[in-house]
């Protein structure tokens, strides 16, 4: 008999594989885990020997795959859902659902809009486990064709091919300006004068970004005509930048508490309000397991 028909992976040592080339961390994966980081270690390395190939390339920065380690990924996540999927489906056969479903959200979603949801959810259904993963809309989309996600929640849509948009909540953004501001007092200005201002920009590939230089370009007014003096990678950063008088920025009205108020004025633009809608998405081209589909449909009951 062929040698290798006699291998039989472990499935745990395929799951802390998986979470280290997604995390490209050993640390990170073994907080991700709930276990210890020579425990990841320990299976990595049983997994090398019972393949007898590299899987990993470690550097005392990142942790990323080789070919090798790219292919067995593939195709580990793949029998990994399946297995999620078997586990819940025979949950629900017993009359009742069980499992873990792995989301990505962006920031606003994430920190002002899921999280309450999660709890109801997580209340009607003590048996699931939510795991949500945060970072911008071009990377939760990203991670989401790839597979790392099964599905998430952005700000954006885009024409992509086997991934399917799900309309949720509305949101508007707004200017935020420091109470002592020549702008705090106003309550809408027109787009020629953001020309003027200093801004604190959020990183490329956030959905607010992204809405806010097309809503700019439509009214034909560039980014570039903007003073950028910095770029953060979170909507509590832009918060605190203007709080501390570093310039202007823009943000999700849901960002901006009531209690907030008396330190960040918001203001907007005279040329009409910037709106954009929450999506979840999901994909087409696999299939998605039970505990996805229920908290889709849970996410959908919940808009009002």
């Amino acid at each position: 008999m062929d040698e290798r028909l006699k291998i039989r992976l472990d499935l745990w040592q395929l799951e802390v594989f998986c979470a280290v080339v997604e995390l490209r961390s050993f640390s990170r994966a073994a907080e991700a885990l709930f276990v210890s980081q020579p425990t990841v270690t320990s299976h990595i390395v049983a997994l090398e020997k019972r393949l007898g190939v590299k899987l990993l390339d470690r550097t005392t920065r990142k942790v990323k795959p080789t070919p090798a380690g790219e292919l067995l990924y593939k195709h580990a996540k793949a029998l990994l859902m399946e297995h999620e999927a078997m586990l819940q489906e025979l949950s629900q056969f017993q009359g009742g659902l069980m499992g873990r479903l792995v989301l990505g959200a962006s920031t606003i979603p994430a920190h002002y809009l899921l999280p309450p949801l999660m709890a109801k959810f997580c209340r009607q259904f003590p048996q699931a486990r939510l795991i949500m993963r945060v970072s911008d809309s071009g990377q939760v989309l990203e991670n989401v064709i790839n597979g790392e996600l099964e599905m998430g929640v952005i700000g954006m849509r885009q024409d992509v091919p086997n991934l399917k948009f799900i309309p949720l909540w509305g949101d508007e953004i707004v200017l935020i300006v420091h109470p002592e501001h020549e702008w705090a007092k106003r309550s809408f200005v027109p787009i020629k004068e953001l020309a003027t201002q200093p801004f604190v920009f959020r990183e490329e590939g956030s959905g607010t970004r992204r809405i806010f230089e097309q809503f700019l370009f439509q009214n034909g007014f560039s980014p570039r005509q903007l003073t950028v003096v910095a770029e953060v990678g979170s909507t509590e950063a832009v918060k605190q930048f203007v709080a501390s008088g570093g310039g202007v920025g823009f943000v999700s009205v849901r960002a901006v508490m009531d209690e907030e108020r008396e330190r960040l004025k918001v203001v907007r633009l005279r040329e009409g309000r910037i709106t954009r809608q929450f999506f979840g998405i999901v994909p087409t081209d696999r299939t998605n397991s039970p505990l996805c589909n229920l908290f889709v449909r849970f996410l959908k009951e919940q808009v009002i």
